[in-house]
Parts: C-alpha cells; sequence; structure tokens
C-alpha cells in the first residue's frame, strides 16, 4: 500500500516538524500563482530587512563549537535558507546570531537575526534568511557563545527576464567508498549558482558492508533517529563536503538511502522489522534526520516535492520518486507494465502536471532521483523490453508515459529531467518509443536526460554493454568514473558537461581534479542532445568565493 499525504501529515505531526510545502517557487505570504512568474508581483518590494543588535557575553564556547561548517540551500528571488550546528553539550537551548552580507568583510550587515539551537532538532539551527534583493550573491556567518562560523556565499534566484543560469547536479556520496574530490572541485566553480543533490547523501549499511575506504560512524547499520544523526555529524564533517556547502547553495531531495536500499513507499526488501524496529520508526528517522542536517526549506504540507523558479528562463520541479507515492518495485515485466502502477502517486503526478502546463519558464527542469531512459537488454514474448533495473522508471511504465504523454498532448517544451542514483553517467534522449528512437529523425522525442555520477559512490562496467548502436536513446555513456555535471542555460540552448575521474580515484586521499569528459547541447525545440563542440567557459565576473 502507498504511503499517502494524509500518512505523511500524520508523520509529520508526530515527528513535530513542519515538512515542506509542495510549492517554494514564490513568497509564501503572496496568494499569486506561483507556477510562473508574475512581474506584477515584485516579492522583494516594500520589505526591509531587519538586523539586531546582540552582544554575548557569557564564557566563550569551544573552539569547536561550529565543527560543522555552514550552508545554504533552496534559494528563492527574496530568500535562502542557512544552516549551521552548535557542536557542545548540555540540555538548554544556544542563542545563535546570524548574519548577512553583500561583501564577505561584512561591512556592512544587510540582515541579522536571532535563532536557537536545540536538541530536540539535533543543536542544528536552520533560518530563512529574507527580504533579500533577487539575482543577488551574499555572505553569510553565524555566531554563538563568543565563537564565530566560517563564512558562507550563497546566492538568491533572479527574477524576471533572466539571460543566463549555470547549476551542478551531483548525487550518491558514499562516504566508506572514498574521498570526495568531486565536492572539491564542485567548490571552485564561482560561476555555479546553485546545486542540485539528487539523494543518496549518506548510506545506511554497516562499516565494511558497503565500501571500506574509511571508516563509518557508527559501525553498524543505521535504522534509529540517534544513530541517522550520528551518521550525517561524522559525513559532515568532511572537509570538501563543508566546502561546497560553504560556496554554493544546494537544493536537496532524497533517495533510497536516505533511508534504506530500494525504498519504497510501504518499506524495503532490505528492512528487518524483527531487529530494525517498524517501517513507519525507520521512515521517521530518515525524514526527521534528513530535514534536520539539509538546509531545505520546511513548510506544512508534509511533501518534498516541490517547485523553484529562476526567473523566466527556468521552472525546477524538484521532485519525490521514492517515497510520497511509489509502488514496490516490480516482480515481472507484467507488473512493470501495470496500468495502476505509481512513481509519483496521484498527487504528486497531478502537481507535476500542473506545474509542467502552468509554467512560463523557457525550460522546464525535473530534478528526481531514479533516471528515466530506458536500461534493456531483450524483449518478452510479447516484443516488450524487459527491464534491467526495476528501481528505476523503466519498472514503472505507464506512469512514465503519462508524463511523455502530458508533454506531448498539452505541447511543452524545454524539457530536461536530472536524474542520478545509478553511479554512472548518461545522455540520453527521452521518447515514447526507445525502442524504436532514430536518432537521426527524432522520432517520438520529448526531451532529454542528464543522469549524474556518483561523487564517490561506484559504478559497474557491466553497463558499457547497454551502449550499443540499437539503442540510439543513449547518446553517451561513462559507466564507472565519478564526478558531477555542470549545465549552463540560455534562452537557445541547455548545454551541459559531465566532470570525472577515473574509477578508483576516489579510494586515494590525494587529490585528483576531473576533468571535462563529454558536453552536449540541447537547442530549444529540439529536445534532443547533440555533442557540442566545446565545454564552457568559466563564467566572466563571477562573484569570488568566500574567503
Amino acid at each position: 500500500m502507498a504511503w499517502t499525504r494524509r500518512q505523511m501529515l500524520e508523520l509529520s505531526a508526530k515527528l513535530g516538524l513542519l515538512s515542506l510545502a509542495p510549492t517554494v517557487g514564490a513568497c509564501p505570504s503572496s496568494d499569486d500563482d506561483d507556477s510562473a512568474v508574475d512581474d506584477g508581483w515584485p516579492p522583494f518590494e516594500g520589505c526591509d530587512p531587519e538586523t539586531v543588535d546582540w552582544t554575548y557575553t557569557g564564557e566563550p564556547g569551544p573552539e569547536t563549537l561550529f565543527s560543522h561548517g555552514v550552508a545554504s540551500g533552496d534559494p528563492l528571488a527574496d530568500a535562502v535558507i542557512l544552516w549551521t550546528r552548535v557542536s557542545q553539550e548540555g540540555t538548554d537551548a544556544v542563542e545563535v546570531l546570524w548574519e548577512v552580507s553583500e561583501t564577505p568583510d561584512f561591512a556592512v550587515i544587510y540582515a541579522s537575526g536571532l535563532a536557537s539551537a536545540t536538541a530536540d532538532r539535533d543543536w542544528t539551527v536552520k533560518v530563512d534568511a529574507t527580504c533579500l534583493r533577487p539575482g543577488g550573491t551574499w555572505y553569510y556567518r553565524f555566531q554563538s557563545m563568543g565563537r564565530t562560523s566560517p563564512i558562507g556565499r550563497t546566492r538568491t534566484a533572479p527574477y524576471g527576464p533572466t539571460e543566463r543560469m549555470r547549476f551542478a547536479v551531483c548525487a550518491c556520496s558514499s562516504f566508506a567508498h572514498g574521498w570526495y574530490h568531486g565536492y572539491r572541485a564542485l567548490a571552485q566553480h564561482p560561476g555555479v549558482e546553485v546545486v542540485f543533490h539528487l539523494g543518496d547523501y549518506t548510506y545506511e549499511q554497516a562499516n565494511g558492508e558497503y565500501g571500506d575506504v574509511r571508516d563509518l560512524t557508527p559501525l553498524n547499520e543505521v535504522a534509529s533517529l540517534e544513530d541517522r544523526r550520528l551518521r550525517y555529524a561524522a559525513t559532515r564533517l568532511d572537509p570538501d563536503l563543508q566546502e561546497v556547502h560553504r560556496q554554493h547553495p544546494f537544493v536537496c531531495t532524497w533517495d533510497d538511502h536516505e533511508f534504506v536500499n530500494n525504498t519504497w513507499s510501504g518499506g524495503s526488501q532490505d528492512h528487518d522489522p524483527a531487529t530494525e524496529g517498524t517501517w513507519e520508526e525507520r521512515l521517521e528517522a530518515g525524514a526527521r534526520s534528513f530535514l534536520e542536517w539539509l538546509p531545505v526549506r520546511e513548510g506544512t504540507e508534509g511533501v518534498i516535492y516541490r517547485q523553484l523558479i529562476f526567473g523566466d528562463l527556468v521552472d525546477v520541479c524538484v521532485l519525490d520518486t521514492r517515497v510520497i507515492g511509489r509502488d514496490q518495485q516490480p516482480a515481472t515485466t507484467d507488473e512493470a507494465y501495470a496500468e495502476d502502477r505509481q512513481m509519483l502517486g496521484v498527487e504528486q503526478e497531478q502537481w507535476l502536471f500542473e506545474r509542467l502546463v502552468g509554467s512560463r519558464a523557457r525550460w522546464k527542469v525535473l530534478a528526481q532521483q531514479v533516471m528515466m531512459g530506458q536500461w534493456s537488454f531483450s524483449t518478452d514474448e510479447q516484443g516488450r523490453p524487459r527491464p534491467l533495473n526495476q528501481d528505476m522508471w523503466d519498472g514503472y511504465q505507464a506512469a512514465r508515459r503519462r508524463v511523455f504523454d502530458t508533454i506531448e498532448t498539452e505541447g511543452i517544451d524545454g524539457l530536461v529531467v536530472l536524474s542520478g542514483d545509478v553511479h554512472s553517467s548518461w545522455a540520453v534522449d527521452l521518447a515514447h518509443d526507445f525502442s524504436a528512437y532514430d536518432r537521426f529523425a527524432h522520432n517520438g522525442s520529448v526531451g532529454v536526460e542528464a543522469v549524474t555520477p556518483g561523487i564517490s559512490s561506484p559504478g559497474t562496467s557491466i553497463l558499457e554493454a547497454l551502449f550499443v548502436p540499437e539503442n540510439q536513446y543513449i547518446r553517451w555513456s561513462d559507466a564507472t568514473s565519478n564526478g558531477f555535471i555542470v549545465i549552463d542555460v540560455t534562452h537557445d540552448r541547455v548545454h551541459a558537461d559531465w566532470h570525472l575521474m577515473p574509477a578508483g580515484a576516489v579510494e586515494d586521499e590525494a587529490y585528483t581534479a576531473p576533468t571535462v569528459a563529454a558536453s552536449f547541447v540541447c537547442n530549444h525545440g529540439e529536445p534532443w542532445w547533440n555533442e557540442a563542440g566545446a565545454a564552457l567557459p568559466a563564467v566572466a565576473g563571477a562573484p569570488p568565493l568566500a574567503p
């Protein structure tokens, strides 16, 4: 049975948490249709940022007070989430000052306020800094107990006419499999405006069970809230992960390993209630720790899917293909093709279609977890492709067809799908009938997909067998390398660069810089990939990184 929205809301209430509103693409106080940019309603006009006069007079706290660094996320035109954690012992709430400035020296404080770090949120602090100006670069910091955090750098989304946007895509960062060289490299891209992290930020397995390059904390498989918090805390001590969060705002969604391998709405074959508690308890622990430790804007709707608007250029629908409405992975090909199978759930699916149809943006981006393109080696007796990976959209054929039908019948153009999960790189033309697709005729093409490799999670060379002439919708792939994608968007085209390092490089602590292994362009009105002549140049005049 799928987990309904009502059940999600009941879970949220039980946790005492506010979960995400399904649309955060505009100021929450607006009654306007925030599925599109309304030039008559500038969210930042008439909003005066507040500042506070606050001084700490007690004994200084430990020098390690901000040992988990800072982060930001979910940028709007007039607001952004700021995050940190206060590492201290005790039970009393700790007062924390946050400050935002337009310059890294904080000569003028543009906005500031007070927040509290408490034990029931694992001493994490998350504030929504509002009344900011759109399309700006901002620097922020926290102060508490006489200590000052590292300086972070973030951006607000553009508003109205927008000529260009550059963002990055990453996923799948298994701490046990090695070092976060990809995060370090991504932190050095000042032109990147936002990073989309598509899940598997942490993993649940026990030490040595899945990767043995670095030891995990705790050593056991994590299922409880306490253990999940410890796993996040140990992971967030990594300096490369801290640096990429410090330099860029993140937009995060969860995948299965935030809970347990191959999660669906009602459970997982890898969850044992006899030793790991009920499924509801495990789901609560995964959701709560995720919301505590990542800079995700929280609302009231009990869901994590949401829309982010970047001027009139890009609308991003961040989806939950994992928990809210997914049916169990099919056991047979017949099940995969069943008409009633749900990947998103009825409510999220309808929300997505409304957002796509109502969007006025030039490009419509789906930031989601599992690959939408087809993986298949063979056909069944009815001539249907047999899904190689039933956990992908291949296991939910009718749900994928409904998305493609909506794109085609509603005349929606500019579709770009971003995916992760499979620890490998793919440039895919999305088509109604993958098996009959001709890359020169582009028959049935509805959009393109860019699949990001794992930051450190390993790929497998077995997947190289999928890259054959018969699979013409697969324009390029790399099955084993680690890295990330940088994507540049203009009115006319989307350009994607895959930044990769060789398989095994993450196992060596010595830094390996990724290089651009492939570059593809999708021209507006032509929903297919073409090889690009060169990689993207650096952004001229990009705002300086945080010192």
